[in-house]
């Protein structure tokens, strides 16, 4: 399992932000953490919010049902619950500031709050919490997720063979043995289109060939690094955006487990990544592990 010792929920009592608390809860639940549960005003709104701190056991309990049953086996009463509300001029800079604090593993945090953005993440608390988090972030969209919180039965990982890809597929093992998951490896082939001006013809499509070296490379990769059987591989030819949601739309995938860097190597996390576009529009939670700071990996699997 994962190294897990403290999970911060932040919440703006929004919709977005009670969607994520199921998935907070079961996480450390099962991995006997703390949960944190923190509410940032901003300091020079002069807004009072909604609710405040500490949210009421029972309406805890009310989050944990969602849409649907709540998580077996999570017992409320028996989570070591640490809650917090404080004021800051900026929510994302409090909530890092927190992760930072308090030596948080894991953030769980909804992808919409109060700003009501039409395209998920985009200048929103998420995602300048992503840029910065020093820890992985499960993010959980707005709307109902396809599977309950606790019955993630197929993970799909994309892969371009970085480094940081590598250490997302390593806590991506680690979730599925949690979850009871399968794995699904995905690399996308992307083609390479050449102006008219440079002679050649107008598309250099990969071929079957190529296709079969990267499901090979992809299959040496679930040898060496997942170890064992429930792992599939594909390997698809097109933009690695498109080609990571149409796969996770099209084939039940319960969670996305990616790295926020890979071969583009931008400073800025996730700024105009494939990360990033993933993260707009993906149909089920996505599990970001970042190319810097924490590992959640066990000792023996960190490297």
């Amino acid at each position: 399992m994962l190294s897990i010792r403290r999970i911060l929920w932040p919440t703006d009592f929004s919709k977005g932000a009670d969607r994520a608390f199921p998935h907070a809860a079961a996480l450390a639940s099962w991995h006997e953490a703390e949960l944190h549960v923190l509410h940032v005003t901003e300091g020079r709104s002069g807004n009072a919010p909604d609710a405040d701190i500490p949210i009421p056991k029972s309406t805890l309990s009310s989050l944990l049902s969602g849409d649907g049953d709540p998580p077996p086996h999570v017992d409320l009463d028996a989570l070591t619950l640490v809650q917090e509300q404080r004021e800051h001029r900026s929510p994302p800079e409090a909530i890092v500031g927190y992760v930072e604090e308090q030596e948080i593993d894991l953030v769980v945090a909804g992808t919409r709050g109060r700003r009501g953005l039409q395209r998920l993440l985009i200048g929103s608390v998420a995602e300048e919490v992503l840029r910065t988090a020093p820890c992985p972030v499960l993010t959980v969209r707005g709307a109902a997720d396809r599977a309950p919180a606790w019955a993630v039965r197929n993970i799909l990982v994309p892969v371009d063979f970085s480094d940081a890809s590598l250490e997302a597929l390593r806590h991506a093992k680690e979730l599925a043995l949690t979850y009871g998951a399968q794995i699904t490896l995905l690399h996308a082939v992307e083609e390479v289109i050449y102006p008219s001006a440079y002679g050649v013809e107008p598309a250099n499509l990969p071929g079957p060939q190529v296709i079969e070296r990267v499901e090979g490379s992809l299959a040496e990769l679930v040898q060496a690094e997942v170890g064992h059987e429930h792992a599939t591989v594909e390997a698809k030819v097109g933009y690695a955006p498109s080609t990571i949601l149409d796969y996770a739309e099209m084939n039940e995938v319960d969670l996305v487990v990616i790295a926020t860097h890979g071969r583009t190597g931008f400073e800025r996390m996730l700024l105009g990544s494939v990360a990033e576009r993933v993260l707009r529009r993906a149909p089920v939670p996505v599990f970001t592990v970042p190319s810097f700071g924490k590992s959640l990996l066990p000792a023996s699997d960190d490297s």
